[in-house]
């Protein structure tokens, strides 16, 4: 009688413990691919009907000093594509639409209210990095629309050294 309380309460620790460290893992931000950390240009794309989501990037990119601001996808080390999920995307001629068995950040859902800042291979329009942040039409609610990026870039500097 002893062992099956003793083994259950060894089976419950151990699942309490897996949880845990299953919510720590989640916690941390996912790292950066080098091809962003290296990046020193990029290319705003506003999927989201709201110019006021563009002005607000184009100011907090400007205010943060990390990324230089090109004007064409062809300039640009990434792309840096704001959507909120109520958009068609072209797919140009000789392509395919992403099945999202290759990269499972294109095709996660964003949730109503809610912008994706995704960071964007102009090459191969992989997406590399994104994140979400609540939005209610053109305004950002709480903090910024790239304090996640920043927060990515933070975590990154800080592993380095």
């Amino acid at each position: 009688m002893q062992w099956n309380s003793h083994s259950a309460c060894m089976r419950f620790l151990l699942g309490l413990v897996f949880c845990l460290a299953a919510v720590q893992t989640r916690a941390v931000p996912g790292t950066l691919p080098d091809l962003v950390t290296r990046a020193h240009t990029i290319f705003l794309e506003n999927d989201t009907g709201f110019h006021e989501l563009e002005y607000s990037t184009i100011l907090e990119l400007n205010k943060w000093g990390r990324f230089d601001l090109v004007d064409s996808r062809e300039k640009a080390d990434l792309v840096m594509r704001l959507e909120n999920g109520s958009h068609v995307r072209v797919v140009p001629e000789g392509q395919f639409p992403s099945t999202g068995a290759e990269n499972a950040v294109t095709e996660s859902e964003i949730p109503k209210g809610h912008t994706r800042v995704a960071l964007v291979d102009p090459k191969t329009n992989a997406v590399l990095w994104s994140d979400t942040h609540k939005t209610e039409g053109g305004k950002v609610k709480n903090g910024h629309l790239l304090d996640g990026l920043r927060e990515a870039f933070d975590s990154y500097e800080k592993g380095r050294h």
